[in-house]
């Protein structure tokens, strides 16, 4: 035992102890398998229009409810986290999602098929907000921001995953056991998470009858006590985590902030991901190409959240997103002004992935900053709430896109653009941002 020193400094300001990195590793993990759950539709799409000979238009229900149940479980399941603990609903999570894409191998028909996925998908939306609480409330305050950026950058890492399982498994096996695997591995990690991982100290301390398990994880960490939580400074403390608490009082602005960014950055993403190859064959370019630059766009975004997880407890959250923001919007002029002129491949390539990178990259930090806005008492809540407004602009993309790819490159890049520069304003409004290390005396 550390004399004098509590749990709460244990946990913020202490070493980096294993038994936090195991934590994070396992939230991270869910992470990786809720962007491999997700991407299981997408690659088995074309072996389902052959075995069940149906066109591509009978999957677009599939995918449109599915993203409206993802956001209605986010909304659920975020709430649920500062109810009944962020461990408890992460693994109601998993379980879920798993036993639905179970589910989705043995249907044998679209009806069953699509009622397996909206299970799936509810299941998918709520593993989010729990993950990234236990990610931000089991590591150090000089590495939490670092953490939560890097571990959202998994979730296309698990859509890499689904891309290389398909290519191994669909020759030989077929689609259901696509499938198979996709449910049987969020099951897997659901036990080992259930035996190994604790539930939040933080959450923990707001339950008196579970004291005995805080206390648990103070010596774990070789704390002299398990105290040391309160209100984050400057904050009010919450008493009944909800989601009307989020429009009250100091958590009214910052809610609305993050709810825009949120719905911003996942409206533009999504518009590229679901249109771009379509805007792209329609001036001209054949499918190889049209692929080409969405993985352009994609890679582009990898590299932005990258540089974002290194550089975000370093510098803070304020000027470095705010510079991912203007970035965003001009590179998407600069992409008009590319396909405008008749550039060449690699141009375009450059311009797509310069896009990417602040676009796509943007989004992962927007999670560091949602856990660092909130007190413990609503964590969950609010990156719940915050995810569940972008999915419905990830939602209304698949509309949206449709009309621009109609109205020409002006209106797409203009659109991508405009949408920028709404984030950019809601960053810059945002009262609460990720301090940088001067800012916190390190």
């Amino acid at each position: 035992m550390r004399d004098g020193v509590s749990l709460r400094y244990a946990l913020d300001d202490g070493p980096w102890t294993r038994f936090q990195k195991q934590a994070g590793i396992l939230a991270i993990l869910a992470v990786v398998l809720d962007g491999f759950d997700i991407q299981l539709i997408g690659v088995a799409i074309p072996a389902l229009m052959k075995a069940w000979s149906l066109p591509r238009e009978a999957f677009v229900p599939v995918l449109g409810l599915g993203l409206v149940a993802m956001s209605v479980g986010t909304a659920i399941n975020g709430w649920l986290g500062d109810r009944i603990g962020r461990k408890a609903t992460l693994l109601a999570s998993m379980v879920v999602f798993g036993l639905g894409t179970l589910a989705s191998a043995f249907a044998g028909g679209m009806t069953l098929f699509l009622a397996s996925r909206l299970v799936a998908s509810v299941g998918l939306g709520g593993a989010m907000p729990s993950a990234v609480a236990l990610l931000s409330e089991f590591t150090p305050v000089r590495r939490r921001s670092f953490m939560v950026t890097f571990g959202m950058i998994c979730t296309p890492v698990g859509g890499v995953m689904a891309g290389l399982v398909a290519a191994w498994l669909l020759p030989a096996h077929g689609w259901p056991a696509l499938f198979l695997v996709g449910g049987a591995l969020p099951l897997v990690l659901a036990l080992v998470i259930a035996a190994v991982l604790p539930e939040s100290p933080q959450f923990l301390a707001t339950r008196p009858a579970r004291r005995a398990e805080l206390e648990r994880i103070a010596r774990r960490l070789g704390a002299a006590d398990a105290g040391g939580f309160g209100p984050i400074a400057g904050q009010a403390p919450v008493a009944k985590a909800g989601y009307g608490a989020l429009l009250q009082g100091e958590e009214r602005l910052p809610s609305i902030m993050l709810c825009v960014q949120f719905l911003g950055v996942l409206t533009a993403a999504y518009t590229v991901f679901n249109w771009l190859p379509v805007f792209s064959v329609s001036r001209g370019l054949d499918m190889a190409a049209a692929g080409t630059l969405l993985a352009a766009f994609n890679f582009g975004g990898m590299g932005g959240a990258l540089i974002g997880a290194l550089l975000i407890d370093r510098t803070g959250s304020r000027k470095l997103t705010l510079t991912f923001g203007i970035g965003g919007a001009l590179g998407c002029l600069l992409t008009l002004a590319a396909f405008a002129a008749g550039a060449s491949m690699p141009v375009l390539v450059a311009g797509l992935a310069l896009a990417g990178l602040f676009i796509a990259g943007l989004q992962p930090m927007l999670f560091a900053i949602a856990a660092n806005a909130y007190p413990a008492s609503m964590r969950s809540t609010g990156i719940g709430a915050a995810l569940a407004i972008g999915r419905f602009g990830a939602i209304a993309s698949s509309f949206i896109g449709a009309m621009l790819v109609g109205a020409g490159a002006g209106a797409f890049f203009v659109f991508l653009c405009t949408m920028m520069l709404i984030v950019t304003g809601a960053l810059w409004f945002m009262p609460r941002h990720v301090p940088g290390r001067s800012q916190t005396g390190e």
